[in-house]
């Protein structure tokens, strides 16, 4: 059995993502906005597909977490949602953002400011608001590669709409690893 050569072209083809081949992409979190433009926001992958079934070639393959930066526009909201499977850090890297967190009925507000980190255990309806002025940019980070896709509160339009894209997610997701 012959051992393979290490190049460090492959090694940065295969785990360096950079600045310059990522885009914004606003589509992915759309169907949100649909029922709220509150919901208005940005994702940018580098490691993982995070929670959505968005595939990304330019994204380095998760092995045990993803990592995404996400632009969160002036009086937007992330939503309320629940990752039953998994923990989700926010780190704020531009700007002044409301944690906002529900647990056995009551909501609760966290204030964060730049270079603040919250992290969510599993279980903790999690959510995030911008009450600033200008675009507020945070690192999201969850603790496996590939993260079921979150719940909403019961009876929101949002769980509705999940309920209906759960399957489409679960049919991109099996096409992708099929190729």
């Amino acid at each position: 059995m012959s051992e393979q050569q290490f190049s460090i072209e492959e090694f940065e083809k295969k785990y360096v993502a950079r600045l310059e081949d990522r885009k914004l992409d606003w589509g992915v979190l759309s169907f949100q906005e649909e029922i709220d433009p509150r919901y208005k926001r940005a994702q940018m992958r580098y490691i993982g597909r995070g929670a959505t079934a968005n595939k990304d070639a330019n994204v380095i393959e998760a092995e045990n977490f993803t990592l995404s930066t996400m632009v969160l526009p002036a009086g937007c909201i992330g939503p309320l949602h629940l990752h039953s499977d998994v923990e989700e850090v926010f780190f704020v890297l531009k700007g002044k953002l409301t944690a906002l967190l529900q647990h056995e009925g009551n909501d609760y507000e966290i204030k964060l400011n730049e270079r603040d980190c919250i992290s969510c255990p599993p279980g903790y309806y999690r959510g995030i608001r911008n009450d600033g002025d200008e675009d507020a940019m945070m690192l999201v980070m969850l603790g496996a590669p590939k993260p079921q896709l979150p719940t909403y509160p019961e009876g929101t339009p949002l769980e509705e709409m999940r309920l209906k894209r759960a399957k489409e997610r679960d049919a991109i997701i099996q096409q992708a690893d099929n190729k």
